[in-house]
């Protein structure tokens, strides 16, 4: 007689907060393209996608970065000045010289890569809270970039710098450079010790500490790295650009971790793919090409934005409710 009952008990069932938490993402993705076919067909055609892809590129370098400080709890929002300031450099040493983009790109992976180490370094030995640590750092990376140009960008860019944007049909460099990216950091978060060790840190970094784990160097790493990779996505707006613009990066900050929320990365640490923030980028693209399409203003974009990553909270948040 209780066999039937147990059965009953043992048999599978739905669970919609695990399917949101580990599917959510893809199938918003999927709803959101089924739309944009109906609503902006012309978002399909090669030229268009030739465009999103490209700048879905240069939010998913940012991204990436962004998702690993996530991990670990952390937030970067100098990501941004590390861009302009990437230009800058890049325009300045080079002064138009195409024989100088690698010493150019050399000296702005450097710079951008100190700025991340300093990020760390506030956030693990000063213990400032990542939000203003990294903040202070924009702002500091703004007012050295005017205080040497003094709000007039001097040196050209390189013409060669242009063909990094080089593109085969929808398919581009940039595509191309972070679908490579997205594979190595798949394989470090995925496959090594030093990806499990970010995802112990960002879970309990007490208990990561008493393990062994250098805490502290795993959380400055990711901010290094994060620099490096904002360091990327500069060269090639730059390249795309062909001028030092200081508002080249404006609003990528936000879209990074506008992206990484969407994906599923948790603001407290320890919770999220790199696929996850792949589909992100997707749909914040998609979304910002839809406006684009449709003719609506900047301002209605940013509220669109603002819903998605709400939504996208919210349904993080019932998914891990009572957990």
């Amino acid at each position: 007689m209780d066999s039937v009952p147990s059965a009953i008990k043992d048999k599978p069932t739905f669970k919609f907060r695990q399917f949101i938490e580990q599917y959510g993402v893809y199938l918003t993705l999927v709803i959101l393209l089924i739309i944009s076919a109906l609503i902006t067909p012309n978002m399909f055609e090669k030229e268009t996608l030739a465009v999103m892809f490209r700048q879905c590129a240069q939010l998913g370098i940012i991204a990436i970065g962004q998702t690993l400080v996530m991990l670990v709890a952390g937030l970067d929002l100098s990501v941004g000045g590390v861009i302009v300031m990437t230009s800058m450099v890049v325009a300045e040493v080079s002064n138009g010289r195409n024989e100088m983009i690698p010493v150019a790109i050399l000296i702005a992976l450097i710079i951008g890569m100190l700025i991340g180490l300093a990020n760390g370094l506030l956030i693990t030995k000063r213990k400032v809270p990542p939000l203003v640590a990294t903040l202070v750092m924009l702002f500091l990376v703004q007012g050295v970039q005017q205080a040497f140009t003094r709000g007039v960008p001097s040196g050209f860019v390189p013409e060669a710098l242009g063909l990094v944007n080089n593109s085969w049909g929808f398919l581009s460099i940039p595509l191309l450079l972070w679908l490579i990216l997205n594979g190595l950091f798949l394989i470090i978060l995925r496959r090594t010790s030093y990806g499990r060790r970010i995802y112990a840190v960002g879970s309990n970094p007490e208990a990561a500490r008493l393990n062994g784990i250098p805490v502290n160097f795993i959380k400055i790493s990711v901010y290094v790295l994060g620099s490096g990779l904002a360091v990327i996505s500069g060269v090639i707006l730059t390249g795309y650009v062909g001028y030092v613009d200081r508002f080249i990066a404006t609003g990528l900050d936000l879209d990074s971790i506008a992206a990484a929320v969407v994906g599923g990365t948790s603001f407290f640490g320890g919770k999220g793919q790199l696929m996850g923030t792949i589909a992100g980028v997707l749909i914040i693209q998609i979304l910002s090409t839809m406006v684009v399409l449709i003719g609506l203003d900047i301002e209605t974009q940013f509220i669109i934005k603002g819903l998605v990553i709400l939504a996208a909270v919210s349904l993080y948040s019932l998914a891990h409710k009572d957990r």
